[in-house]
């Protein structure tokens, strides 16, 4: 194995050690989702609630593994696809260590999904034109100036959002968590930087003197 996976191997490796200690320990039927205003709206077995999630991340992992060895234009994205599978492998943990310690699972799942977005953003500013990695919007590929510009531009955002998003779930309290900050904020927020970067990317594009596309014929 290559030793640059060996964090994301680990994390994958804890949830399935955590989830088989703590299996003894939980009820038959337990939540496993909840609804807008953080309730539990459906119940599942022990089965589902803890090794359901980690085995969704963990072929999430694979698949982008898959992408960055088999996909000529994205072996150059390692490092941008190694921080995303570390990043799964850190909210697989999270689902059983959630339940071992009884926290509450929506609120750790906001923070997760927050840090998630914040590593993410740590290295899109080095994604390499590819059709899977960065922001793709039409004009990042109709010119190279605008694909750097937009990945780091995106890096800044993302980094942001997924602060910002961590701090307030770990921070508000229950009864603005819920619905203000999720769904409620995190749409607006999510919505408004996806419409901002992709006009932006287009600004970047139109201002370009000399569009070169980032793929050649």
């Amino acid at each position: 194995m290559n030793i640059k996976e060996l964090p994301a191997a680990l994390c994958f490796l804890g949830s399935g050690v955590v989830a088989a200690l703590t299996y003894p320990r939980l009820p038959q039927t337990v939540p496993v989702h909840w609804g807008l205003d953080s309730a539990p709206d459906r119940f599942g077995s022990r089965f589902e609630a803890l090794f359901v999630p980690p085995l969704i991340f963990l072929g999430a992992a694979v698949l982008l593994w898959a992408i960055e060895h088999f996909s000529p234009r994205d072996r150059s994205n390692g490092p941008v696809l190694r921080a995303a599978r570390l990043g799964l492998g850190m909210m697989a943990l999270l689902v059983p260590v959630a339940l071992a310690l009884n926290w509450d699972m929506a609120r750790a799942a906001l923070i997760g999904t927050g840090l998630l977005l914040a590593l993410l953003g740590n290295v899109l500013g080095r994604a390499q034109p590819s059709v899977f990695v960065g922001l793709r919007t039409p004009w990042v590929y109709r010119s190279r100036r605008a694909w750097f510009a937009s990945q780091r531009r995106s890096a800044l955002w993302l980094t942001a959002l997924g602060g910002v998003l961590a701090a307030a779930a770990a921070l508000c309290p229950r009864e603005v968590l819920f619905p203000w900050v999720a769904p409620v904020g995190l749409l607006i927020g999510l919505g408004g930087t996806v419409g901002w970067l992709a006009y932006a990317s287009y600004r970047d594009w139109k201002e370009d003197p000399a569009p070169e596309p980032v793929f050649r014929s």
